[in-house]
């Protein structure tokens, strides 16, 4: 019996917005939760970074998930510094295989290669973009997009008040998108604020 993973923002009076709070650690085990409660779930996760998504690896490895269910998906250009501990879920599988993974791990802009593997809109069940706060939103648009339908679960997580996306261009900071997809949905406060989700799920 797993213990149900409380709501994002359980409480509208205090709310975190330190690093190690446990965002991260929440995502891995909502993750793990799904996977063995639901044969039928499949999970894409991305990030913005290849050192967070291979955070995640690690942290679903230690909590028991194997490289039978759970692939990290790289670059074609990165292949020297991938971590030993991230190594035996990176192996390039067919394309069945690819399909049958409960689990595909991922940077945003990475995830687009997953067309060129012909996964199917709507194949994965939930997306979930983890240190969304850090992502242009073009960049957390790309798995979105790409592989979502009416009946995905679009799943953000991070904290808009900590450090955002890094854009050097002035006229694109000009363009807005030095705000995260993440930061625009939380300030649409009648919709996500704080004090409209205190008593929803």
């Amino acid at each position: 019996m797993y213990t149900p993973i409380s709501p994002i923002a359980a409480s509208a009076d205090e709310p975190s917005h330190s690093p190690g709070t446990g965002k991260t650690t929440t995502v891995v085990e909502s993750i793990v939760q799904l996977v063995r409660r639901n044969a039928s779930v499949r999970v894409l996760a991305c990030t913005p970074s290849n050192a967070a998504a291979d955070l995640l690896v690690e942290r679903l490895a230690g909590a028991g998930l194997t490289s039978d269910e759970v692939y990290r998906l790289n670059a074609y250009s990165r292949e020297e510094d991938i971590p030993d501990d991230v190594q035996p879920f990176s192996v390039i599988p067919r394309q069945r295989k690819l399909l049958a993974f409960r689990v595909v791990l991922s940077t945003c802009s990475s995830a687009g290669m997953l067309q060129t593997w012909n996964v199917p809109v709507g194949h994965f069940s939930h997306i979930v973009i983890d240190e969304a706060a850090q992502a242009e939103e073009p960049l957390a648009m790309i798995p979105i997009v790409g592989f979502s339908n009416a009946n995905t679960n679009i799943i953000l997580t991070g904290d808009p008040n900590q450090l955002g996306p890094v854009i050097k261009s002035p006229t694109a900071s000009k363009a807005g998108l030095g705000k995260s997809y993440l930061q625009r949905l939380m300030s649409m406060r009648e919709v996500y604020g704080l004090d409209t989700q205190a008593t929803k799920t």
